[in-house]
């Protein structure tokens, strides 16, 4: 197996090509615009919803539009200059007489309707079309022709159509049957966790979908070993906005893609979150920022992934090119120092759990940001994946508001511990299991956690104390008594054997402002820190990370900063740099590579060109003297002192973003 995907350095441009663009395609300027980018993959749309080219198939609808140069000679030309072509497939619809012939195939509401959008019908992936016919459109296309890689869009269970409207669960007779045949119950009908006939559809749902893309990466294997299967050989992921989404902006969306994509680095597959052109579904011919497109590329580069742009139509066609100059300008630098850049393996203290790839939590963000902004080195991982996972590496992990934890990850978790290490937890964190049910208490018994007595969710206006004896390990509070939590509150029994840092006071009144104060005070924790063998476990029982995403205020800042660095004893890898830099530093035996991202440029809900940041120092320690260190963007840029195991790198100047070589 040649396995090409771990060996090209990754510059990949996806031309979302629309009917239209095979109409006057002319392979030559496809090809000579990929090399203006410095591009090595490309992805073009070929099968699905529509044939991008000539299909033998009776229930594949041919695009009426193929009248330029053909798929076959695009791929071949791109073949000759040394790119790298993906096969976009979409089977989450069909076009509407196909549906009219095969009605069985179609997603079904509640009340046994489809959802026909401008003529495209929804398909379940239950159904007999992508269950079956879509291996027949797979065998047809890569027969005829020699793609490198397939990639499907809009996988799963789809439940919105293009305008956000939400249909329900789907009631198609396959997912009844199956549904029925698994946990023998008729199909809930609202997406609600608190419903047990819904946790079991999540069960249902995941086991569905991992069987199907199963049966589809075995058959394209087996097919060709040497085609690169999306999820499996290669994870694809998109920083993206939309019209109307609520607010804020995730401003480290493609750093924390691209560090959950590539996780511990373990399984070493190409990690590649796309910068999407547009504003979203609404506007797709209209680009976001150029700032937030290159600082989209640059944070992908900074925490060890590829390059990766998405565009609606072709290159040369495309009517918002606002873009082009900062992508080209990250894709021509990585192309200059891809030896550099490639095959490093990131360095790290802790590690966050995520819960999910598609759809990350605001507390997981809040955690993100509490990381990235006091520069303190860590990995994301993906829940799913954490039973396979060497954490012996790290100083702590991280389980923001992380509810559903099966016995093996929570046995995984106290051992880690027991071995010497930090577990934070918040929120309702290990009070469910691993199918989707509730526990009576935390799984985790490193929290010291003993039993618990009610979450409650009406707690506004509550706050913590912070008394005098709390500040030696919560420094951040020098003039400042008490904390906001929130609304949700976790109520426990803790052990006699952990440390407790804080008071609750209970919601009181706040209006009118003459009756605006509390008289009650208890010695409710709200943080925790039990030790556990020569570890320890930190729990806090709101939801610290989803009031920092949400609000911001430097009053959450600085209890999420004090647990991680005085109770969990991560180190801030540059002290006294802003916050608005994240600093990720990644080595070989020979070279550490320190990546700086000026993520200052970020203002309200608009993105500009950062603000210059000058005289940075890194801290880092390391286990030998280095020899030299360079900047790959200024010459003279970098200097290094080292002294009893530390090195102290000097950036002089930082822009839109830096990376210093040190070499040993």
């Amino acid at each position: 197996m040649k396995r090409w995907w771990k060996e090209t350095p990754w510059r990949f441009i996806q031309t979302n090509m629309r009917q239209i663009d095979m109409e006057d395609m002319d392979a030559d300027r496809f090809v000579e615009d990929l090399k203006a980018f410095e591009a090595t993959i490309v992805m073009v749309n070929a099968a699905g919803i529509i044939a991008s080219y000539p299909t033998d198939l009776p229930y594949h609808f041919q695009s009426p539009c193929l009248h330029g140069d053909g798929l076959d000679k695009v791929i071949e030309r791109c073949h000759e200059e040394g790119i790298r072509v993906i096969a976009r497939t979409d089977f989450s619809k069909v076009r509407r007489p196909v549906y009219e012939r095969h009605p069985e195939w179609a997603y079904r509401t509640a009340e046994g309707e489809i959802v026909d959008y401008n003529g495209d019908v929804h398909a379940c992936v239950n159904g007999g079309y992508q269950q079956e016919y879509v291996f027949e459109i797979i065998d047809e296309m890569l027969k005829k022709l020699p793609f490198d890689g397939v990639f499907c869009n809009m996988g799963g269970f789809q439940v919105r159509d293009y305008s956000y409207r939400y249909y329900g669960v789907c009631h198609c007779e396959s997912c009844k049957r199956k549904f029925r045949e698994m946990f023998g119950l008729a199909l809930p009908l609202k997406e609600d966790m608190n419903d047990p006939v819904y946790r079991k559809y999540k069960l249902f749902q995941r086991r569905c979908i991992a069987d199907y893309e199963e049966r589809f990466y075995r058959h394209v294997k087996a097919l060709s070993p040497d085609i690169a299967v999306n999820g499996r050989d290669f994870v694809r992921m998109e920083s993206n906005t939309e019209y109307g989404r609520p607010l804020p902006h995730w401003q480290y969306s493609a750093s924390s893609n691209t560090r959950c994509i590539r996780g511990t680095g373990q399984e070493a597959l190409p990690a590649s979150n796309t910068t999407v052109d547009f504003i979203g579904f609404f506007y797709r011919h209209v680009a976001v920022s150029p700032a937030l497109q290159e600082l989209r590329m640059w944070q992908n580069l900074a925490n060890l992934g590829g390059l990766d742009y998405y565009l609606i139509g072709r290159l040369d066609n495309h009517d918002d090119r606002s873009g082009y100059a900062g992508i080209q300008k990250v894709f021509r630098f990585h192309k200059q120092h891809e030896k550099e850049l490639c095959g490093l393996r990131a360095w790290a203290d802790a590690l966050l759990i995520r819960s999910a790839l598609w759809g990350d939590s605001s507390e997981e963000r809040g955690w993100i940001r509490a990381l990235t902004e006091n520069h303190i080195l860590f990995d994301e991982l993906l829940l799913e994946k954490l039973e396979k996972a060497d954490l012996s590496k790290y100083k702590a992990v991280i389980l923001p508001d992380i509810k559903f934890l099966s016995e093996e990850q929570a046995a995984q978790l106290d051992r880690f511990a027991e071995n010497g290490g930090v577990v934070v937890a918040s929120g309702d964190t290990g009070l469910g299991d691993g199918q989707l049910q509730d526990r009576d208490t935390v799984c985790l018994r490193c929290m010291g956690v003993e039993r618990v007595r009610a979450v409650r969710s009406d707690m506004v206006s509550a706050m913590l104390r912070i008394r005098e004896e709390d500040k030696k390990d919560f420094p951040s509070f020098p003039q400042t008594d008490v904390i906001a939590f929130g609304d949700r509150f976790v109520f426990a029994d803790i052990s006699p054997k952990a440390q407790r840092y804080f008071g609750l006071i209970p919601p009181h009144p706040f209006g009118p402002p003459e009756r605006c104060f509390y008289t009650q005070q208890t010695d409710i924790p709200g943080v925790t820190r039990f030790p556990y063998g020569k570890g320890y476990g930190v729990y806090l029982p709101w939801l610290a990370g989803t009031l920092f995403c949400r609000e911001g205020y430097e009053n959450t800042a600085g209890v999420m900063r004090d647990v991680l660095q005085s109770l969990a004893g991560l180190p801030s890898a540059a002290p006294a740099l802003t916050p608005m830099v994240e600093v990720t530093a990644a080595g070989t035996e020979d070279r550490l590579v320190v990546q700086l991202v000026n993520n200052s440029g970020h203002f309200g809900t608009s993105y500009y060109p950062p603000i210059p940041v000058e005289g940075i120092e890194v801290v880092l320690p390391v286990g030998k003297e280095p020899r030299s260190a360079a900047s790959l963007k200024a010459p003279g840029n970098a200097s290094f002192q080292y002294k009893e195991g530390l090195l102290r790198l000097r950036i002089e100047r930082l822009e839109e973003y830096e990376a210093a070589v040190v070499r040993f």
